[in-house]
């Protein structure tokens, strides 16, 4: 699909509304567990990804809808979720960014055993923190998130600022052919040595083009997810100013995006927007990370305002209940990632051997943590520390690509960036290392198991990057 057919697509998928019907769907309480009963099936489906003009695209989903079912919970409330399996391949579920029991993270092969087809899996699990995150499959991730099984989860504040609409939006890309299916080339070695599958159509909520009908001083909260496989998004809200209140789920002291936000793979913001445009215009959301820049949403503004002046009440969230780190006792840990094109790999350890860069791209793998690629989830750990321990990691990136690297299990806390202590407190659990850039963090590692940390770019995953951090 090229440019020009993008754009005679985005027009023509225009629809009035649709992602302001987005908010505050949920599964439905069960009174027999005191926990939220949700059903999550997998399977083959169709999307309309660019509108009635032009055909449907055949897609993987849950519940038969992309992206799949809202989940959105109480702070407090369990969550019990039974996953079932109708594709023809194993899967799995992650729950990104929760702090939950080992059991319950979701990935193959190290955690659970996959969910093989036509079987099922219950989850179960009471969320730690408020905020945003979301789920997605963790088998064969680079083509199954690709194809579309992935949802919203929303733990939602016992005390959340006042905002006339709450709204999430998950942001993806898909690489489309012309008759609007999926290009079947996932693991594209050109994918795995550079910066991974980035697409050529970007969707919100799982379409192209579409306009929210908002009110001149309409008040929202935007919890924008990005579930693509690879693709930075660089959001300009073209003369709006969202304030950012959190960053993966975790509250951050609210500060001006200045219009434009840059978010990773697997990252989420929260932000307040104030509908500051005047009654009968519009204004355009603009991703122009890339080459070509996508018109993402398109906000049409009533003709009559909700209100003369602007809400004047507090945005901050309560502070993050993550426990903090002991720096003075710390456990330091370098984490170096190398590899992919003019990635200045030579050579890495490949399961018990040294081999070459060549040698070990024949394999499929192009990527290395601390020279030592990850080919299997039994591999030893990075790092093994007993319950309790702080641990401080030292990342640096010496690739000429971004990577979000996300620990399992844990949120992070962010010490500095290049050289530069952070004056604010922030939590991350997936941060997005750029070219040649060192970021430091800091975590208690008060959740026991064997916890993966990866790149969230997921062909540069599939291709080696990523460690085991294992807790005792």
């Amino acid at each position: 699909m090229d440019r020009r057919f993008f754009l005679k697509s985005a027009t023509a998928a225009a629809c009035v509304g649709g992602l302001g019907g987005w908010a505050r769907t949920a599964g439905a309480a069960n009174a027999n567990t005191d926990a939220t009963a949700i059903t999550l099936t997998t399977g083959e489906s169709k999307a309309s990804l660019l509108g009635s003009d032009y055909p449907t695209t055949d897609v993987w989903s849950f519940n038969g809808q992309i992206p799949g079912l809202p989940i959105r919970v109480k702070h407090g409330q369990a969550l019990s979720v039974d996953v079932r399996n109708g594709l023809s391949v194993p899967t799995s579920v992650h729950w990104h960014g929760i702090r939950l029991p080992n059991d319950m993270d979701g990935v193959a092969g190290l955690t659970q055993e996959a969910i093989l087809p036509g079987k099922s899996f219950r989850y179960h699990f009471t969320p730690p923190d408020a905020g945003t995150f979301w789920y997605h499959s963790h088998v064969n991730a680079y083509e199954q998130v690709g194809r579309g099984l992935y949802g919203p989860l929303i733990i939602e504040e016992a005390d959340a600022p006042e905002v006339d609409r709450d709204l999430v939006w998950m942001i993806d890309d898909w690489r489309l052919m012309k008759d609007a299916s999926i290009s079947d080339d996932f693991g594209a070695m050109h994918d795995l040595t550079h910066g991974g599958r980035v697409g050529n159509v970007s969707t919100v909520n799982g379409r192209v083009g579409d306009t929210v009908k908002v009110r001149t001083g309409e008040r929202l909260r935007l919890r924008l997810i990005n579930a693509a496989n690879a693709r930075v998004f660089r959001l300009n809200f073209d003369g709006l100013n969202p304030v950012v209140i959190a960053i993966d789920g975790q509250p951050v002291k609210p500060y001006p995006a200045n219009g434009t936000m840059l978010i990773g793979p697997a990252g989420r913001l929260d932000v307040i927007l104030d509908m500051t445009g005047d009654p009968g215009s519009s204004t355009v959301v603009i991703d122009n990370a890339y080459r070509d820049a996508f018109e993402l949403v398109r906000f049409a503004y009533d003709t009559k305002p909700l209100r003369e002046n602007l809400l004047d009440s507090e945005i901050a969230l309560a502070a993050a209940r993550v426990p903090e780190p002991d720096l003075q006792n710390a456990v330091s840990q370098e984490v170096i990632v190398a590899g992919g094109a003019m990635g200045g790999l030579s050579r890495a350890k490949l399961g018990s051997q040294w081999q070459s860069l060549r040698d070990i791209a024949q394999q499929g793998y192009v990527w290395a943590i601390n020279d030592v690629v990850a080919d299997r989830l039994t591999m030893p750990p990075l790092l093994s520390v007993p319950r309790g321990t702080t641990v401080k990691l030292e990342m640096e990136n010496r690739t000429a690509f971004p990577h979000p690297m996300h620990l399992h299990g844990f949120h992070m806390k962010v010490l500095s960036i290049d050289g530069q202590p952070q004056a604010d407190p922030r939590w991350v659990d997936s941060p997005l290392l750029l070219p040649r850039q060192k970021m430091v963090f800091a975590f208690v590692a008060d959740n026991p198991g064997d916890w993966l940390l990866h790149c969230h770019a997921l062909e540069h995953h599939v291709a080696g990057l990523g460690a085991i951090v294992q807790v005792s």
